[in-house]
């Protein structure tokens, strides 16, 4: 598996990939309504267009299989596809994204639905910690904000 910033070309694998988390994962916890307007609308092509520069994916074989996006201190979206799940492939790009982060910052930060229970086990695994709650402003479904700070150096390494 090689890890690489995403290009162009991977614009429409990204949609895809991105489609796919959402339709097998984000069904269990997001209201009807939001998880058909985001997909029957151009939502996730939007998102994916204006963060693509902002993106890395993992690709094996030839197929991406995860994706992560970073923005400024916030990890804004990690994704694995989701017959890739389970076999570390996430843990593998949370730590690579961390690793980026820490470069530039000593706090990092994400958030994530407070009804999304596995990928919040999987964060809090993985040394974040809860640092406060807010209402996501698209769904009104409420967030939990993850805070995880370096220390010392061995924080940045272990992401490599």
């Amino acid at each position: 598996m090689e890890i690489r910033p995403a290009r162009a070309k991977d614009a429409d694998a990204l949609v895809t990939l991105s489609r796919g988390v959402i339709e097998a994962n984000y069904a269990e916890f997001l209201p009807p309504d939001v998880l058909d307007s985001w997909l029957a609308g151009d939502a996730v092509e939007q998102y994916m267009s204006a963060h693509l520069a902002k993106c890395h994916v993992a690709e094996q074989n030839g197929e991406l299989i995860a994706i992560y996006v970073i923005d400024g201190d916030l990890l804004d979206l990690l994704m694995v596809h989701p017959v890739r799940q389970g076999r570390g492939i996430g843990g593998k790009m949370l730590a690579h994204a961390e690793a980026r982060l820490f470069k530039s910052h000593q706090v990092i930060r994400l958030e994530s639905f407070a009804a999304n229970v596995p990928t919040n086990r999987f964060y809090r695994a993985r040394g974040w910690r809860v640092s406060g709650e807010a209402t996501d402003a698209d769904t009104g479904m409420e967030k939990i904000l993850f805070t995880k700070e370096m220390h010392g150096r061995r924080a940045c390494e272990d992401g490599r």
